[in-house]
């Protein structure tokens, strides 16, 4: 059936291993639905689905490996591509909330919280955002010295659509990155999950005008405050809706991620995979550690984040997962709405430890050594210096490692030396997925910390 356009173009269905796929899939998704009606809890689905889609993933593409031709030449885009149709759909309508949710969240808090407030919700947010940041790119650095990691492995071409758009980013000034990031056409901002920064500022112009007219005339301006706060509640019970689809998105998401990379390619960059996963894991434990000096039991922490943590890590998206971060602050860790709004919205743009922490700092590392640099005192504060300031303003989508590392390698003057890690760019999903983990999981922590510090988290419903 190769050979027939109708299969292999329009249906995607040209050979057997293919239909086997569909089925076994479909055959996951059954044993999804079976725990569900017997009450098995959310959380536990969540991690399920995610062991399935590793299985499903691992098994398919060692399987396919051994059918040559037919495998890599047909089978594996077939696969992807009906994977896709379940992972990235829910993927989808969890994005199609991300950025009503974020303007209302904006227009909401803004509105309600005394100007004095904002200001330091706004610096404690942005300590705790930027700082563990700053964290984490100390931890990259230790990382790569640590497992001795060099360039010279990874070498290899950039494709063409990851070189024409780091060589975009990189012929942009630095000012002129942020002056890209205001936004001139509103209805531009509210069309795309990846202009949440944009988003945030016109929700927080949107807000300020309500503040300034509650003052002069409030009755003109209160049907439009009504108004917003039906949306908000509208879109929350669309959101109820669409989580419970997440467990069956996890198994295609993380399934085709694997086979859409292949076990080989991953193979060939295995140390540097291995690299990351461990700088993520010692964040994880230094967020531990940051949580227990606060009063915090992070067990308890850790326990109520895992479902978040999972789809972050089969998503690949800070912005796709907001929805869902939100709901694990406010209902299971009682965090107060405005705070939660405020900094997870905030953590999709500013301070990701994964995408614009660890990654950019262990490829800066890397080329560093791969040129000769020393690396001294100077250079290790300038490395966290950029990727710390480099962190402002980058949109927590699928991709978003590819800008933060142009910036931060540009800001090092490496950015020519691209190629000598292309390789890496290569399997970016597979590190994209502890990336991002990574990154909502640096939001949760924000967030708990510094309702914290404002004395407003609800420790009964926290420790419960």
């Amino acid at each position: 059936m190769e050979n027939i356009a109708f299969f292999t173009n329009f249906l995607k269905i040209s050979q057997g291993i293919t239909l086997v796929s569909i089925f076994v899939l479909l055959g996951s998704l059954y044993f999804l639905k079976v725990l569900q009606k017997k009450k098995v809890s959310f959380s536990t689905r969540m991690l399920i689905a995610l062991v399935l889609g590793l299985v499903l993933g691992l098994g398919i593409d060692l399987f396919g490996s051994t059918q040559g031709v037919h495998y890599t030449q047909f089978a594996q885009k077939e696969i992807t591509v009906w994977f896709s149709l379940l992972g990235s759909g829910v993927l989808k309508l969890i994005q199609l909330l991300a950025v009503p949710i974020v303007f209302l969240s904006i227009v909401d808090i803004v509105t309600q919280v005394k100007g004095e407030n904002i200001k330091s919700l706004s610096i404690k947010a942005f300590t705790m955002l930027l700082g563990t940041t700053a964290i984490s790119a100390l931890v990259a650095v230790g990382v790569v010295e640590l497992l001795q990691l060099s360039a010279s492995g990874f070498a290899g071409e950039l494709t063409k659509s990851t070189a024409d758009r780091m060589q975009t980013i990189a012929s942009q000034s630095f000012p002129q990155f942020f002056l890209d990031l205001i936004p001139n056409n509103i209805f531009s901002v509210m069309t795309t999950n990846s202009q949440i920064v944009s988003v945030v500022i016109v929700g927080t112009l949107v807000a300020g005008a309500i503040r300034f007219l509650n003052q002069k005339n409030p009755e003109v301006i209160q049907p439009a405050v009504s108004v917003l706060m039906a949306l908000k509640e509208i879109v929350n019970s669309m959101l109820k809706t669409v989580l419970k689809w997440m467990p069956y998105g996890i198994v295609a998401l993380v399934s085709s991620t694997i086979i859409r990379n292949g076990v080989s390619v991953i193979s060939s960059t295995f140390s540097f995979i291995v690299g990351l996963y461990i700088a993520v894991f010692i964040m994880l434990g230094i967020y531990a550690i940051i949580l227990a000096v606060n009063g915090l039991n992070p067990i308890t922490f850790y326990k109520k984040a895992f479902s978040t943590m999972v789809f972050a890590f089969s998503s690949r998206s800070s912005v796709g997962t907001l929805p869902y971060t939100l709901n694990t602050l406010e209902e299971q860790m009682g965090v107060s709405k405005q705070n939660a709004r405020f900094i997870a919205t905030l953590g999709t743009t500013i301070g990701m430890n994964g995408c614009a922490g660890v990654f950019p700092a262990m490829l800066g590392v890397l080329l560093a050594k791969a040129t000769g640099q020393t690396l001294d005192v100077s250079f290790i504060v300038t490395l966290i210096l950029v990727v710390t300031i480099g962190s402002v303003g980058i949109a927590g989508v699928p991709g978003t490692a590819t800008v933060a590392a142009t910036v931060t390698l540009n800001g090092l003057g490496l950015g020519s030396y691209m190629n000598q890690i292309g390789a890496v760019f290569g399997i970016d999903p597979i590190v994209d997925m502890g990336r991002t983990m990574l990154n909502v999981t640096g939001a949760l922590l924000s967030s708990v910390i510094v309702d914290k510090w404002e004395n407003k988290i609800d420790l009964e419903t926290y420790h419960k």
